[in-house]
């Protein structure tokens, strides 16, 4: 059964007067120049795609209809879908009883035709390898996706890593879905810092080396998930990708443009940096850096207008998430003992507005913020002056909720008629 809200939210000055009159009446409360509020509406331009996690993906309007849907087939959504321009999903599937196995894992993905027939299926996954969670189609028609990578004790401990058990450091794989091939891949391992063991690999002075990863941030992670990646975003037109890393808080960016060669190294690419870090933010200490932490796990993010990035920040106060804005500055840089933090431009929160996993938040064509509230279920479109517009209610649990205009060729192509 739908359970929508629409809020179009209008108040005047009187209206606004007597509202803080009613609200408080401490004598300390002054209300003076208050100018009338601008109203906004929902984007009634657009449509939704609702990416339930326990039943696939949904297009919606803002009643709530439910005006296409995706058939699985009897698989099991590892977590992200895509709609393409034509029409078509790329759909992340869940492998049958995987060896590796934590939240949000995939393995295979599947390729759908407007007309639900299956265009092409790959899986990539074994007993020490696991793609998961999010994948993006690239223009060249290749996919590129994260991946758990097994490294055993014995071989963790020469890396550097504290403790003793097996862990599972992250990867990124480009593959062309036709073949088969993997065309690049980039890998963890071969960008570590470590300041536990001098006689170990990879030992270094952490702060003095924003651009490697410290093996040891979260060593404390029993199931040796440590950084869990969630989300990618590739930047095309700058060859530039972007990874949300949940354990440590924070968005990592690196060059794309690598070979395969300089991807594994600390030198190479359009930015002469290899596949080392470009930039990271959202959690300094990661590095043990200057500046103020804005991220406390944190999802998917979503680039716009050029040089802003929005993600969904699952815990920055204490059961309660934000989504939050940044402006990045370009060129992208790294400075040890210098706060390399972005500028944060808006964000929102509401007492209510909580999930300790998943989530996503997207900027609207007409300036509003579209949020999924992951395991909570609720599908938010908020205006720029942060006004609650709109809720639906009717899934249980959302990966992530998108925004098509009515008119874009993705939308177009699937023929919907309301």
């Amino acid at each position: 059964m739908k359970n929508v809200v629409v809020k179009l939210l209008s108040m005047s000055f009187l209206g606004l007067a007597l509202l803080f009159t009613s609200c408080n009446e401490d004598e300390d409360m002054v209300v003076d120049d208050v100018e009338e509020t601008e109203s906004y509406g929902i984007d009634t331009s657009s449509y939704i795609l609702a990416i339930d996690s326990d039943n696939g993906p949904y297009l919606i309007n803002h009643d709530g209809d439910k005006l296409f849907h995706w058939d699985l087939d009897g698989g099991s959504l590892g977590n992200d879908a895509n709609l393409l321009d034509d029409g078509s999903m790329l759909l992340t599937i869940k492998a049958r009883n995987p060896a590796i196995s934590f939240g949000g894992y995939g393995g295979s993905f599947r390729k759908l035709n407007v007309d639900q027939s299956v265009d092409w299926e790959v899986s990539y996954y074994s007993d020490s390898y696991m793609a998961h969670h999010d994948v993006e189609y690239l223009s060249n028609g290749n996919i590129i996706f994260p991946v758990w990578e097994e490294v055993s004790t014995a071989d963790a401990v020469e890396m550097g890593f504290s403790a003793s058990r097996t862990i599972y450091p992250e990867s990124i794989i480009e593959m062309n879905p036709i073949t088969q091939e993997v065309v690049w891949d980039w890998h963890v391992v071969d960008h570590l810092v470590q300041d536990h063991d001098s006689s170990k690999d990879n030992y270094g002075v952490v702060a003095n080396n924003p651009n490697k990863i410290d093996i040891n941030y979260n060593s404390s992670q029993t199931n040796g998930d440590l950084m869990h990646f969630n989300g990618l975003t590739l930047d095309e037109s700058n060859d530039l990708l972007y990874i949300t890393v949940n354990n440590y808080s924070e968005v990592w960016v690196i060059d794309h443009s690598t070979s395969v060669e300089e991807a594994a190294s600390s030198s190479g690419g359009d930015y002469g940096m290899g596949g080392d870090l470009l930039y990271r933010f959202g959690n300094p200490s990661t590095y043990d850096n200057v500046g103020s932490s804005t991220l406390n796990n944190v999802h998917y993010p979503f680039l716009f207008e050029g040089n802003k990035i929005m993600v969904y920040a699952n815990n920055v106060y204490d059961n309660q998430s934000e989504i939050v804005e940044y402006e990045l500055d370009f060129p992208l840089e790294l400075v040890a003992g210098q706060d390399n933090e972005p500028t944060v431009t808006w964000t929102f929160t509401n007492r209510e507005l909580y999930t300790s996993g998943l989530g996503s938040g997207v900027r609207m064509s007409n300036g509003n913020t579209l949020i999924g509230e992951g395991r909570d279920g609720t599908i938010w479109e908020i205006s720029p002056d942060g006004e609650i517009l709109w809720q639906n209610t009717d899934f249980n649990s959302v990966w992530r909720a998108y925004a098509f205009s009515k008119d874009s060729p993705a939308i177009q192509a699937l023929g919907v008629l309301e």
